[in-house]
């Protein structure tokens, strides 16, 4: 009897062990993300001056000089502070297009643009599927208008202003019941607390096969 509950004890500890493991592999995985390079070049360029990143990935600006420049969205979703030598800077984004300049030399061509595409990914068993338009470390919104088309239709609201982060499209057939050989499309707007808003995220499409 007692080797047996020694050898059970073992057993619960080599699960948990186990779990925990597997826990921390899946934490790991899920703030882990991309991080898009920009210089900030006394050229007066962003290099490059167009990316293109992942919902939940980073973009980071770096100086590689010493003149005044600054990261400025173009409607104050983010701001690096005041042009200044050194810009160090990192945003982690929300599905939107983000246009952004440089307050010293915006009007010399200093400008770049982000540009971030809702995810859809894996959902419950059956025809619905996630969207995912930001994530828990995003810092470019907080509130986010949704909207969506089936096939070649035209635009309609799924979510407007709302703070959730993701949902399921097709849940008890809202806001529409999804059907095999269709497309449906998705595009975002990131606001702040403030109100500053994004422009609308490029377009994620979406064939259920």
């Amino acid at each position: 009897m007692h080797s047996h509950l020694i050898g059970s004890r073992r057993g619960r500890i080599v699960r948990a062990v186990a779990l925990g493991t597997v826990l921390t592999g899946v934490f790991a995985t899920s703030v882990s993300a991309a991080t898009t390079n920009v210089t900030v070049s006394d050229t007066r360029r962003f290099l490059p001056g167009s990316v293109t990143a992942a919902v939940g990935g980073n973009v980071h600006w770096e100086a590689d000089g010493f003149d005044d420049h600054s990261v400025t969205q173009d409607a104050g979703l983010f701001n690096s502070g005041p042009a200044a030598p050194g810009v160090n800077f990192t945003r982690t984004f929300s599905a939107g297009t983000f246009p952004y300049h440089c307050q010293q030399h915006g009007d010399q061509g200093m400008v770049g643009v982000v540009r971030v595409a809702p995810r859809v990914g894996a959902a419950p068993t059956g025809l619905p599927f996630t969207v995912t338009w930001a994530t828990a470390g995003s810092n470019t919104g907080t509130r986010y208008d949704v909207q969506y088309r089936v096939g070649s239709g035209a635009f309609r609201t799924w979510k407007s202003n709302t703070s959730a982060r993701s949902a399921v499209f097709g849940a008890r057939s809202a806001p529409v019941r999804v059907a095999r050989g269709k497309s449906y499309s998705f595009r975002v707007v990131s606001e702040t607390s403030t109100g500053a808003r994004s422009v609308a995220s490029p377009v994620k499409t979406f064939r259920v096969s």
